[in-house]
């Protein structure tokens, strides 16, 4: 994909963000909740409500009814077990999602560097490793602020030391699996960003520019046979086409939201509280599509050993 799509862009819209925190921290602060949630419909819920029309895609075959039904009842029926397990054990559901976004994330960045194997593997759990434990050793109470959001009755934040050393070792993985200048300035600056900015910034920025960002370029790679020397305009023209097939969807799953709250508790949210839910509504959709690239992934090594 062209490098102004995958690099340059993301990139520029971190420096704004990180430039932005330098230079008004107070605001910034008070505005990361609510860029955090307006990943609700730019590009990050959008990003996975293409996720029906994929298998189609990868098989080059349309996917019919025949095959929405099941699929849409599978992947409803994990994101449904996954919210009843946050119901019953809340801190643990959002261990686990910490978790989860850390590999899908990092193995989601591997795909567009390396193909599968062991450097593949390496590097995404370097990379994912890095975004998620970032905030907590930049920022640690206000990251744990974001944690209680998602599992008010976690307590007290644990000893925050540990996660030092974890980060250094996701740092090491990052540069030794894919040992390069470029690879050593893009950790860096990542690190200025998650250390700039607050964490729901920072994240929500990585979430957005970085992950469901470059997650659309590869869907486009895949879906029309875009490569890196056809036109900006064919690849931004079929982005667009993208995002208006994920418009129903991401509308569909944003519904649910209203329903999370009273679900998982007797209280309403209000004003930034509705990222805690947000978050959740994030964790239980982000498993089945998880899942879902993990599948993509396989598919396309094939692909390519063919």
């Amino acid at each position: 994909m062209p490098v102004l799509l995958r690099q340059t862009a993301p990139w520029f819209l971190a420096a704004f963000i990180t430039l932005l925190s330098l230079l008004f921290p107070q605001p910034a602060f008070t505005l990361a909740p609510w860029f955090f949630l307006s990943s609700a419909l730019i590009l990050g819920v959008p990003h996975g409500a293409c996720d029906p029309w994929i298998p189609g895609w990868i098989l080059h075959r349309p996917s019919r009814l025949s095959f929405l039904i099941p699929f849409f009842l599978i992947y409803l029926g994990i994101s449904a077990a996954y919210l009843l397990l946050w119901r019953s054990y809340p801190l643990p559901s959002t261990i686990f999602f910490l978790f989860l976004t850390a590999w899908h994330w990092g193995t989601a960045d591997a795909s567009l560097e390396l193909t599968p194997g062991l450097r593949w593997l390496l590097f995404g759990i370097g990379r994912g490793s890095l975004v998620m434990l970032a905030p907590f050793v930049f920022h640690w109470a206000d990251t744990w602020s974001v944690i209680l959001l998602m599992a008010p009755n976690a307590g007290l934040p644990p000893y925050s030391l540990p996660f030092i050393p974890a980060l250094l070792l996701a740092i090491g993985l990052n540069l030794f699996s894919r040992p390069s200048i470029h690879q050593t300035i893009e950790t860096l600056l990542l690190l200025l960003l998650f250390y700039l900015t607050p964490p729901l910034l920072s994240v929500g920025t990585y979430f957005v520019a970085f992950h469901a960002w470059r997650h659309l370029l590869r869907l486009t790679a895949l879906r029309d046979h875009r490569t890196s020397i056809d036109p900006i305009s064919c690849w931004t023209h079929s982005l667009s086409q993208l995002l208006l097939l994920s418009i129903p969807l991401t509308l569909a799953s944003l519904a649910f939201l209203r329903w999370i709250p009273p679900f998982l508790t007797s209280s309403f949210p209000k004003g930034e509280n509705w990222v805690g839910p947000y978050l959740v509504l994030l964790a239980v959709l982000t498993l089945p599509h998880a899942i879902l690239v993990v599948w993509v992934d396989k598919k396309t090594k094939a692909a390519l050993v063919y």
